[in-house]
């Protein structure tokens, strides 16, 4: 007689996943393929396919990803210092400028910017008047306001009225009237002007600035010729110069006018120096004495 065999008893112990679709012991508190608790909501059926990777998903790991970032982040700001420190050897950029390292006259100074073109330049004032040794500051303004260009102030003389980067202006005219000269602001293709008056402080003994005199007119109230008349250290009055006396730095026409002075000036005779012509030493004012020459012809003793 034939066993009768025992219906195949359903395993109570296991549960299919409804998102995966496998079938999994009931120990598991989730599914070990895709990781979906029983009766989970969410997530879409796979069709019954083990997940890959072992059936299990990977979640994106915050930690994971911020050292991802960072680490990224090390790396361009390494590449970014290398290249910064690198470039110069590698271009041979060359600064601009004068090669020789020479800088700008005394008499022009410049405000450091990137040049461009303004559509205009104005200054604080046009005209003013300074007394002997009075400063004043000019401001040029700027169309745009706010464009960022190179500055350059000048005077255009600088023994009378001198002017900084700022546009500090200084009367330093050391003569016993008043002259004027014209500070100039030039940027981005624009210039504008400033006239400046400036009354001396007389301690130069009419003394003018730039050598304005000529060699003088006349034959001089006493023609010394040689230094035999005007002894060394002797005070000696210029004379016969109406139209204005070259101070010159060398004893003759061909050197360069240093001043000018007129009649009634007191120098002092230092020497002969040939020709006609006599070293001698002049007030620029302030207790400051300079040194040059003119022809014996337009000296005087001084009595």
């Amino acid at each position: 007689m034939a066993t009768k065999k025992a219906p195949p008893r359903r395993n109570t112990d296991v549960i299919r996943c409804e998102n995966c679709g496998e079938e999994y012991s009931t120990t598991y508190k989730r599914c070990p393929f895709c990781d979906e608790r029983p009766g989970g909501q969410g997530r879409a059926p796979v069709g019954g396919r083990r997940v890959s990777g072992g059936g299990r998903s990977h979640r994106p790991n915050p930690m994971q990803i911020a050292g991802l970032v960072i680490s990224l982040a090390l790396i361009i700001t390494a590449v970014v210092i290398v290249f910064t420190s690198l470039a110069p050897m590698i271009f041979h950029k060359t600064p601009s400028g004068d090669a020789s390292g020479s800088g700008q006259s005394s008499n022009s100074q410049s405000t450091q910017g990137t040049e461009v073109t303004l559509n205009s330049l104005t200054l604080s004032r046009t005209e003013v008047a300074l007394q002997a040794g009075e400063p004043y500051q000019l401001i040029a303004a700027t169309d745009p306001a706010d464009a960022q260009v190179t500055v350059e102030w000048t005077s255009s003389d600088a023994d009378v009225a001198t002017v900084d980067q700022f546009g500090n202006v200084t009367n330093v005219y050391r003569g016993s009237d008043t002259v004027s000269v014209t500070i100039t602001a030039t940027a981005g293709g624009q210039t504008a002007q400033c006239t400046v008056q400036c009354t001396g402080d007389g301690s130069g003994a009419n003394i003018a600035p730039s050598g304005s005199g000529q060699e003088g007119s006349g034959q001089g109230g006493q023609s010394a010729g040689t230094s035999g008349t005007l002894a060394p250290n002797t005070e000696a009055v210029i004379t016969g110069a109406s139209g204005g006396l070259n101070i010159r730095s060398g004893p003759g026409t061909s050197y360069e006018a240093k001043a000018s002075t007129a009649d009634g000036a007191v120098v002092t005779v230092l020497e002969d120096a040939g020709n006609g012509w006599c070293k001698i030493k002049y007030a620029t004012g302030g207790g400051v004495y300079e040194e040059g020459y003119v022809m014996f012809q337009y000296l005087a003793a001084k009595k």
